[in-house]
């Protein structure tokens, strides 16, 4: 869960994962008897999501954001609201594969320029960075 604002959070399931956890959540959501729950934006289609992982991350993320997404600024389980492969984006660091792990989120209508400036952002640190496509296990 990724809270966005003093009354927006955005709710995922883990990359690769089912979603199991997720659509029960949701289902107490709507089954829930509290008298003010507020509101839900199913955006099931409209974000894309990217995960930058490994040794390299950060100094991956350090071109493809002005903001300061160092691992000793933004803390495992933070976010922050910002621009990212030149679009704005919520950007969240979730370490895992034994590696510092970002998750990017931005607009799915931007999701393919996105991936080109990475793809190529990601070609000229040398790093070894691979793609790959994280599907729900079901």
């Amino acid at each position: 869960m990724l809270r966005l604002g003093q009354q927006e959070v955005l709710l995922t399931a883990p990359p690769g994962g089912s979603g199991a956890r997720l659509r029960e959540l949701r289902s107490a959501w709507h089954d829930s008897g509290l008298p003010a729950k507020g509101y839900e934006a199913y955006r099931d289609e409209g974000w894309a999501w990217f995960v930058i992982s490994g040794p390299a991350a950060p100094a991956l993320m350090r071109r493809i954001s002005m903001a300061d997404l160092r691992p000793e600024s933004l803390k495992p389980a933070h976010l922050a609201q910002t621009r990212a492969l030149h679009l704005e984006a919520v950007v969240a660091r979730f370490d895992r594969f034994g590696a510092v792990s970002y998750d990017i989120f931005l607009d799915i209508a931007s999701a393919g320029f996105a991936l080109d400036v990475l793809t190529e952002t990601a070609a000229g640190t040398d790093a070894g960075f691979q793609l790959a496509a994280l599907h729900p296990a079901e």
